[in-house]
């Protein structure tokens, strides 16, 4: 699942002097030495500066955020409020695009010092105009290749290097471990990038897991499936992210159709598909795991049940829902992902896991080595009375050993209340040419908040994956038959299309 931050990039919150600025094309070490002179302890500027408020931008699926909670949060327990480190930790986040964001923002508030590395010289497409350096203490650029930037981050002498997004899983890991900081395993390191060598990782270790082949012509695909002789089959680029490029096919037809739209097509992470991935269909309801781990020891911050529907080739996301996490069910799930997690080398960091529940079991769709990319929005996860995976990672990384103890002493999050994220679904292209309608979102009984709206004049696409195009609302409440009722509701009124005024794409144009 993706979702992003959408202000603009303003200024960054620190550029060092013109003169610096030159040097640190020219040398990555000479960007770690200017960053040095300008501040009073090596590499940090001497006190963070402010957040400015963020401005929308006007992406696909990248919202504005602004967010319309509508009560105060429950008190969290003790144990959950900040624990500071003195000195202070010095956290190298690197593309910090998605909820790494909020990972910024809980690490701030425990007075880490942040700084920001891109692992590519230009941003990535979806981000390029919504990315926003502001709040960090420090931000690096591109340093160049990682043996480059391993010796420029020596000078600055980070306690953590870690990925922001899915964009910075591989290069920050091989940072953190050029530098001998806490990170994964690195002999399985392309397991947790590549999905076709994640599933025989899995496989491996003796997990259920999906048949699949990874080819790189239709004839190959049409030829699997024939042995395979079972539909439907899943076709999907080998690395990307947020359901791009995900198809259920039915039959040989509708291979040639997904070959068609998705091979050497340049995906949502950037990389071109040069393969595709096919699996077979996992039957039964889809779910996720979110953990964060330390020192081989891992806590499990939540777990959802998934909303998904098929319309014909396209995977239709609804929404995800809290799980009581001492159910059976749940405690299968979570067991299951913890093996996961050793097969794939999973031991410091966070990790976002997606699997289905069949017949026979948990299975694994994937897992991402960082955060969970779709909304993770604090005020109202505190008023669900719950901490966000963002809140713990910043808790492992930023304070003492005692505070991870504490987190490990309880191992998995509990329910307190109810919550539920719901995307909206657009039936077709188009542009918003109305939001009144949103208004309505407050007569829900289990409302709380709606982050990221769409503006007047923002184009929308027919949805087919989990990037949150419109925003994400959340349901928050004791009873959860009000929170199904509430769903339905939205989607009523979705349906009649009176909550976003849509334009279809022709009368947009």
């Amino acid at each position: 699942m993706s979702s992003f931050a959408t202000s603009a990039s303003p200024a960054p919150s620190f550029a060092p002097p013109r003169r610096a600025t030159r040097a640190l094309s020219r040398s990555s070490r000479a960007a770690a030495t200017a960053i040095s002179k300008r501040c009073g302890r090596p590499g940090v500027p001497a006190a963070p500066l402010p957040c400015r408020p963020r401005q929308p931008a006007r992406r696909r699926g990248f919202p504005p955020q602004h967010p319309i909670p509508l009560s105060p949060p429950l008190r969290l327990a003790p144990w959950s409020t900040s624990m500071r480190k003195t000195p202070r930790s010095r956290v190298v986040i690197v593309d910090g695009y998605s909820t790494g964001r909020e990972l910024l923002r809980e690490l701030l508030d425990r007075e880490a010092e942040c700084l920001h590395l891109q692992s590519t010289p230009e941003l990535p497409a979806p981000v390029a105009n919504c990315f926003d350096r502001m709040p960090y203490d420090g931000d690096l650029g591109y340093l160049g290749t990682v043996p480059a930037a391993i010796e420029a981050l020596a000078t600055l002498k980070p306690d953590a290097v870690v990925a922001g997004s899915e964009w910075g899983v591989t290069f920050a890991e091989r940072i953190a471990a050029g530098m001998a900081l806490p990170g994964n395993r690195f002999e399985t390191i392309a397991a947790r990038r590549d999905k076709f060598e994640m599933i025989e990782a899995v496989r491996r270790s003796g997990l259920l897991v999906a048949e699949q082949a990874a080819v790189a012509t239709v004839a190959e695909a049409h030829a699997w499936a024939k042995r395979h002789a079972a539909w439907p089959i899943v076709v999907k680029p080998m690395k990307s992210a947020g359901s791009d490029g995900v198809t259920i096919c039915q039959d040989h037809a509708d291979i040639d159709t997904a070959f068609a739209q998705e091979l050497g097509r340049e995906n949502f992470m950037g990389c071109v598909n040069s393969r595709l991935l096919l699996q077979s269909f996992l039957p039964g309801p889809q779910f996720i795991v979110n953990t964060v781990s330390w020192g081989g020891r891992h806590y499990v911050s939540d777990l959802w049940s998934m909303s998904v529907a098929v319309t014909g080739s396209r995977v239709v996301p609804g929404g995800i829902h809290l799980c009581d996490p001492t159910l059976p069910r749940a405690q299968a799930l979570i067991a299951y992902t913890l093996q996961v997690l050793s097969a794939l080398g999973i031991e410091n960091g966070a990790a976002h896991t997606e699997l289905k529940w069949t017949p026979q079991g948990p299975a694994l769709i994937e897992t991402g080595a960082r955060l969970m990319g779709a909304a993770m929005d604090e005020p109202s996860y505190a008023r669900a009375g719950m901490r966000t995976q963002a809140n713990v990672f910043a808790e492992m990384l930023a304070s003492c050993a005692s505070g991870r103890e504490a987190l490990f002493a309880a191992g998995c999050y509990g329910l307190h209340r109810q919550m539920s994220k719901v995307l909206f679904n657009f039936a077709a292209d188009g542009r918003i040419r109305g939001t009144a309608g949103l208004s309505r979102l407050r007569e829900l009984p289990s409302f709380h908040a709606h982050y990221r709206p769409l503006g007047r004049g923002d184009r929308v696409w027919q949805t087919g994956d989990w990037l949150a195009c419109g925003g994400m609302v959340y349901l928050v409440h004791d009873d959860l038959r009000q929170i199904s009722a509430d769903i339905k509701t939205i989607r009523l009124w979705e349906a009649r299309g009176e909550l976003y005024d849509v334009a279809p794409c022709r009368a947009a144009a």
